[in-house]
């Protein structure tokens, strides 16, 4: 039986796949190439790993609001996240995922990044701000 965690809605939609968590902020801007969906920010834990079709799980963006068009650009190309959850979001991340469509949920009852674990297989409500953890 899945558990399932309540948090607060940012963008509707249901995205159901597997977890992606990094303990960094990403910057869009400059360190995701929207063509192919990888973090190309060297410095990035996530550094050559695609965001395609994950669950992505991280404490915040980072970076200028141009990371917002790139955000916007990887739902457009079909190269981005499943959807996104985040302990609080911003208004940058906020302006993003509704304009590109991608469910996402902030201020779980649990702390994402200790909870989730990369390829836990999540569904995620955004129109109700709920999490389903799959049995591990």
């Amino acid at each position: 039986m899945a558990e399932r965690f309540q948090g607060r809605s940012i963008c509707s939609g249901i995205g159901e796949g597997e977890a992606l968590v990094t303990q960094q902020g990403i910057s869009f801007w400059g360190g995701v190439d929207p063509t192919t969906g990888t973090v190309t920010e060297v410095s990035h834990e996530l550094c050559g790993t695609k965001l395609t079709d994950k669950i992505l799980i991280l404490p915040a963006l980072k970076g200028s609001a141009g990371g917002m068009w790139i955000i916007i650009r990887l739902a457009k190309n079909k190269t981005g996240p499943k959807a996104i959850i985040v302990p609080k979001a911003d208004t940058i991340l906020v302006g993003s995922v509704i304009m590109a469509g991608i469910p996402t949920v902030d201020a779980l009852s649990v702390n994402p990044l200790e909870v989730f674990k990369n390829g836990d297989w999540l569904k995620v409500d955004g129109a109700n701000g709920t999490v389903e953890l799959s049995n591990r």
